[in-house]
C-alpha cells in the first residue's frame, strides 16, 4: 500500500547504485563519522524540517535510501521510491559527497511519479545554477543555512499550482521558461528558539514513514547517538572546510552566529532523552556564545541529572574554568577537540588557533577533573604535510598520554573525499598550499565513481600527491596505532588487525567493498547499545500509538 505524504524527505548514498560497484576501495574515508563509506547518514536538519512542518499541519515523510540499501542488499529502489507518494519530494546534496547518488535519485523520483522535486543544502546552494542548468528533473534549489519555512512556502506554492508566488519565497532558485531564478538568500534567521524541534512531531513522522525508512544512519541501533545543533556559523576559518566563517559569509549571507538559549539547547536534551537514553551530541563550540551562557547552560543541565553521556566538543583548548563548569553538568561527560596535527605550525595555518603547550594544558586539567573520555582527532591532507613528518603522530600522542591519563584517545583519518566548495581552500588554493581538481558539480560526481579511495580526492597539497596523501594517511595511522597499543589503548590483536589492513593497502590487495571501518573499530569510537536498552516507556508508547494511527 503507498504511502501517501505532502513532503518526503529523501537521502540518497554518495553513489547510486553502489551495489554495482563492488571492486572500490573506500579507504578510511568514513573512519571517524557514524556513517558507512556511502555517507548513509543524513543531515540533521530533516529531523529540523520534520518538526517545522509536522507542526503546521504537513504530513511528513523521511526516507533515508541509503541506510535501507546498506541493511537490504536486495532492497528494490524503484519499488520504495514507488510506493511514496508525495505533492513534493526533497532530496538532500548538503555534503557534495552525495552529488552523485542524490541526483540520480531524483531523476529516479521524476520518472516515476513526475512531481516536483527540490534540492537543498550547502552543496546545493553553492552549485544551484549548474544544477538547475543540468538536470532538467529538478525543479527547485532550497538555499542557504536554514530553510524550514522555505520549504512550507514552497510547499503551498506548489500545492496551489502558483508559480507567481515562487517570486516571493526567500532563499529559492528555480527555472521559468529559459530563465534561471534565484530569490536571494534573505531567511538568514539570528534567533533560533523557535525553531526547536519538536520530538512528538518527529516521532509521529518516523514511525508513519516506517523505522527502516527513516533510520538516521545504517547502524544506529548499535551505536546511537543524537545530535543537538548548538548555533548556526562558525568564528572559525578551517581552510577546507564548507562551514567556515568565510563560507558562511560569502556563500550562505550569514554575518554571525545564529543562535539559541541556554534553556532550548536544555530542552532540546530533554525532548531526546525522555524518549531514548542515548549519547547527545552537543554541536559547536560554546566558548563562542560567551561565559555567561556557559555558566546557565551548565547549571541548567546539571538540573536535569543527566543519566546518559553528554559529548561536548571544542575548536580551541578551553580553560580549566570551562572544564569545571562541564565536569558539574553531568556524570558522564565526554570531551573532543580535533588539533588537525602534532605540528603546531601546520596546525595554525590549516585554521585552528593555538599551540601544543595549550593542547597540553587542556589534557592535563581534563584529567584532572576526571573526565570520563577525551578524544582528539587528528587528520591527513594538510598543507605542508607530508609522508614522512606525519610519522611523529605517534610520539605526539604518547607524550600527550602521560598527562591524560586513561581516558585520553585519538584517531586520525584523511580529508576525504573532497575540500568543500566555497571553503577558502576552494577558493584561494595557491594561497593555502592547495591545487584544486575538480571545480564543477559534475567533476565532483566522475570523481566518485573511482576505484580507489584517494583517486576520489579533489584536491592535492602542494607537497603531497593523492597517492602521497593515501601514503601518509597509512603511515599516520600506523603511528597512532603502535603508540595507542604501548599507551594500553588497544590490545595485540587490533594492533595487528590495523597492521595488516595496511600492509595490504600498500601492497595493491586492499579490502574492497563496504568494509564500515578500515582503520579502527567502531565500538572505540562510539558506545555500543543494544536497541532495547535506550528505549524509555515514553519511547514505546509513542510507538504503539503512532503505529497504530499508521495501520488505521
Amino acid at each position: 500500500m503507498p504511502l501517501h505524504f505532502d513532503v518526503a524527505l529523501l537521502h540518497a548514498p554518495s553513489v547510486y547504485d553502489f551495489r554495482n560497484l563492488r571492486r572500490v576501495h573506500y579507504g578510511p574515508i568514513s573512519d571517524v563519522i557514524p556513517s558507512r563509506p556511502v555517507f548513509d547518514m543524513y543531515p540533521v536538519g530533516f529531523i529540523y524540517i520534520v518538526s517545522y512542518l509536522e507542526k503546521r499541519g504537513v504530513k511528513t515523510g523521511i526516507f533515508n535510501v541509503a541506510a535501507r540499501m546498506l541493511n537490504e542488499p536486495r532492497l528494490d529502489v524503484s519499488k520504495l521510491l514507488k510506493g511514496i507518494k508525495a505533492t513534493l519530494y526533497a532530496v538532500d546534496i548538503h555534503w557534495l559527497v552525495h552529488a552523485h547518488g542524490a541526483v540520480e535519485v531524483a531523476k529516479l523520483v521524476k520518472e516515476i511519479h513526475g512531481a516536483p522535486v527540490a534540492v537543498g543544502g550547502f552543496s546545493a546552494t553553492y552549485y544551484w545554477r549548474e544544477i538547475l542548468e543540468k538536470y532538467p528533473f529538478i525543479d527547485f534549489v532550497v538555499l542557504g543555512d536554514t530553510t524550514e519555512p522555505v520549504i512550507y512556502q514552497l510547499l503551498h506554492a506548489v500545492e496551489r499550482g502558483d508559480r507567481g508566488k515562487l517570486y516571493e519565497i526567500p532563499n529559492l532558485a528555480f527555472r521559468d521558461g529559459d530563465k534561471l531564478v534565484n530569490t536571494g538568500i534573505r531567511y538568514i534567521p539570528q534567533e533560533l528558539d523557535d525553531l526547536k524541534p519538536d520530538y512528538t512531531a518527529v516521532a509521529r513522522a518516523m514511525i508513519r514513514s516506517g523505522i527502516r525508512n527513516s533510520l538516521p544512519w545504517s547502524t544506529f541501533f548499535k551505536h546511537p547517538i543524537a545530535a543537538v545543533i548548538s548555533y548556526k556559523g562558525c568564528p572559525l576559518n578551517c581552510l577546507a572546510c564548507g562551514g567556515s566563517n568565510y563560507t558562511y559569509s560569502a556563500v550562505f549571507g550569514r554575518r554571525g552566529l545564529g543562535r539559541k538559549s541556554p534553556e532550548t539547547l536544555v530542552e532540546e536534551f530533554r525532548e531526546i532523552t525522555e524518549r531514548l537514553k542515548i549519547p547527545v551530541f552537543f554541536v559547536g563550540d560554546l566558548q563562542y556564545l560567551g561565559r555567561r551562557y556557559l555558566e546557565e547552560f551548565a547549571e541548567l543541565l546539571r538540573r536535569k541529572k543527566p543519566s546518559v553521556e553528554l559529548i561536548f566538543e571544542f575548536f580551541t583548548p578551553p580553560p580549566r574554568e570551562v572544564l569545571s563548569l562541564y565536569r558539574r553538568a553531568g556524570d558522564m561527560v565526554y570531551l573532543q577537540i580535533s588539533p588537525e596535527s602534532h605540528d603546531e605550525d601546520i596546525r595554525k595555518h590549516y585554521g585552528r588557533p593555538y599551540d601544543n603547550s595549550s593542547l597540553l594544558e587542556f589534557i592535563k586539567n581534563a584529567a584532572e577533573l576526571r573526565f570520563e573520555r577525551v578524544d582528539l582527532y587528528f587528520m591527513v591532507g594538510l598543507p605542508m604535510q607530508t609522508p614522512e613528518n606525519v610519522k611523529g603522530l605517534g610520539d605526539f600522542f604518547l607524550e600527550l598520554a602521560k598527562r591524560g591519563g586513561g581516558a585520553l584517545n585519538a584517531f586520525v583519518a584523511p580529508l576525504a573525499p573532497f575540500v568543500d566548495p566555497g571553503s577558502p581552500a576552494f577558493h584561494n588554493p595557491s594561497k593555502y598550499g592547495y591545487v584544486i581538481l575538480a571545480r564543477s558539480f559534475e567533476e565532483h560526481r566522475r570523481l566518485l565513481l573511482a576505484e580507489r579511495w584517494y583517486m576520489m580526492l579533489n584536491y592535492e597539497t602542494t607537497t603531497m600527491t593523492r597517492s602521497q596523501i593515501a601514503e601518509a594517511t597509512y603511515n599516520a595511522v600506523e603511528s597512532l596505532a603502535r603508540a595507542k597499543y604501548i599507551a594500553g589503548i588497544i590490545d595485540d590483536e587490533y594492533l595487528g588487525a590495523v597492521l595488516e589492513t595496511v600492509k595490504n593497502a600498500r601492497s595493491g590487495a586492499p579490502p574492497v567493498g563496504l568494509n564500515s571501518k578500515e582503520t579502527v573499530r567502531e565500538e572505540e569510537l562510539y558506545p555500543k547499545k543494544f536497541w532495547i536498552s535506550y528505549l524509555t516507556p515514553r519511547s514505546v508508547a509513542e510507538i504503539i500509538r503512532y503505529s497504530l494511527g499508521r495501520l488505521a
